[in-house]
């Protein structure tokens, strides 16, 4: 009944190498760390590691000094190709025995991998007295955002957004400078490297009087024509003398102005205008300037749409209780497809009386 197991009784007992315990990885791009824990088997002088159906391997010489003081050792495969892979690590003794083996899977990151990464997008950039809001969209599988901005004195300051946080409140931002940033984004919790993508420099939101020309700071746009744009819907305008008319914000004439109608008790707030630009646009801002000299707009706010049915807010402007700056804008993060502009107003310096003189977009046709 022996004879099945006679060979391997003859052989006596075997002592193998002390084996590497609590295996882990950390991948990288194009490389991968491997940890373990060594024993303190005195007959353990090197670690052999193999991969690819064992058909590639590495060996190396263990130097008990770089053991931490938890007892792990680590190891990092370089220029590894992209994919997941079986790894098989052994500890080798002086006489070249093996001690059993330990498997671990692990990735290994590379360009596959980046190309499916999309970088987190602001969403709006909304403006106040005090302050620039930055909305963002959902952070997706990144980790963070580091966001780059010179500010009012002058230092180059950076800033960690974590991907849970969707709003970021700056305030010691300079009108109409620049902003970059990068989305970090990590393959794995304890990856050994990291991937950025690089968002193109933009600006923050400035004021502008008169016209509310923006040619300066975004080139790469246009203002767009209004010449066959028209008012779709309102909710109040004082319809008597020279100006009060919803039609006379996209006149092309600073000097004229919407006013709600004078009548307080037919003209509670909010109020609102539709604009129908009569085809689709991209839109990247909108200035809202305030009727020349006068101090009633406090704050008000953009609504966009392609079918005049579905809503989207594009962004906020907030007016101090002076008549400068007499225009601000309304920077989106991202250009918009729009053809219905509706613009809200909700608060007033002299509840329930509003004013505007004209309202710009600077997009693409």
């Amino acid at each position: 009944m022996n004879d099945n197991i006679k060979e391997y009784l003859d052989r006596g007992e075997i002592a193998y190498i002390g084996k590497a315990d609590s295996v882990t990885t950390a991948g990288g791009i194009n490389r991968i760390k491997l940890l373990w824990k060594i024993n303190s088997d005195p007959r353990i002088t090197s670690c052999k590691i193999l991969w690819n159906d064992k058909q590639d391997s590495v060996s190396f010489p263990i130097d008990r000094g770089e053991v931490d003081k938890n007892g792990y050792l680590s190891y990092i495969l370089e220029d590894m190709p992209e994919g997941t892979f079986i790894f098989n690590l052994y500890h080798v003794g002086v006489d070249n025995s093996l001690s059993m083996g330990s498997e671990i899977e692990g990735t290994v990151y590379g360009d596959i991998y980046k190309s499916n990464l999309n970088p987190r997008k602001i969403r709006l950039v909304e403006t106040l007295a005090d302050k620039v809001n930055l909305y963002w969209e959902e952070g997706g599988n990144s980790s963070n955002v580091l966001f780059t901005y010179i500010n009012r004195t002058g230092e180059k300051k950076t800033i960690n957004i974590p991907a849970s946080e969707t709003v970021t409140v700056i305030d010691d931002y300079v009108l109409g400078g620049e902003y970059s940033y990068k989305t970090i984004f990590l393959p794995e919790e304890n990856a050994l490297d990291q991937f950025e993508l690089d968002s193109p420099v933009d600006k923050f939101p400035t004021y502008y009087v008169g016209d509310g020309s923006l040619d300066d700071i975004f080139p790469e746009y246009l203002k767009l024509d209004r010449g066959t744009w028209k008012i779709d819907d309102f909710s109040s305008e004082e319809p008597t003398g020279a100006n009060g008319r919803a039609a006379q914000i996209i006149d092309n004439d600073p000097s004229t102005f919407w006013h709600s109608e004078w009548q307080a008790t037919t003209a509670q707030l909010p109020h609102s205008i539709t604009i129908d630009m009569n085809t689709v646009k991209g839109v990247k801002c909108v200035t809202i300037a305030k009727r020349q000299g006068n101090t009633d707009l406090k704050t008000a706010h953009i609504e966009i749409s392609t079918d005049n049915r579905s809503w989207e807010i594009a962004g906020k402007v907030e007016f101090e209780k002076t008549a400068d700056p007499n225009a601000k804008t309304i920077v989106l993060g991202e250009i918009k497809k729009a053809r219905y502009m509706k613009l809200v107003i909700t608060e007033s310096h002299r509840s329930p009386s509003a004013s505007i003189s004209e309202v710009y977009v600077l997009g693409t046709e």
